[in-house]
């Protein structure tokens, strides 16, 4: 158990110095982030990042400039909205009432 947790610490601590990398995200293409900078508030065309599917990337700033693309918005690689966000209250209820159920029908006895 203690090799666990100490495995689980470490991993914890590597996953958690993982740094998020900042873009601009068009408004017409949320699926897209920009993250190669020019100069100032102007990013490359050329470099960028898709997110995974079904989600979308969220501005977290200001205004921002693509190349060749037009205006924008600021936003980070790890800041993104996923419609199965919205719907984890419905999961946990569902998976909680078939533990109950699970549970009820085995008659399990704790001592």
């Amino acid at each position: 158990m203690f090799k666990f947790l100490i495995t689980l610490l470490v991993a914890f601590g590597l996953i958690s110095s993982a740094n998020a990398a900042t873009g601009c995200i068009l408004t017409s293409n949320k699926t897209k982030i920009y993250t190669s900078l020019i100069s100032g508030t102007n990013y490359r065309s050329t470099t960028s990042s898709t997110s995974p599917a079904g989600c979308t990337y969220k501005q977290t700033g200001g205004s921002c400039t693509v190349a060749n693309a037009g205006p924008a918005l600021l936003g980070t690689t790890t800041n993104l909205e996923c419609p199965i966000d919205d719907y984890v209250w419905l999961i946990m209820l569902t998976l909680g009432g078939l533990g109950f159920v699970y549970i009820r029908k085995k008659n399990l006895i704790l001592n």
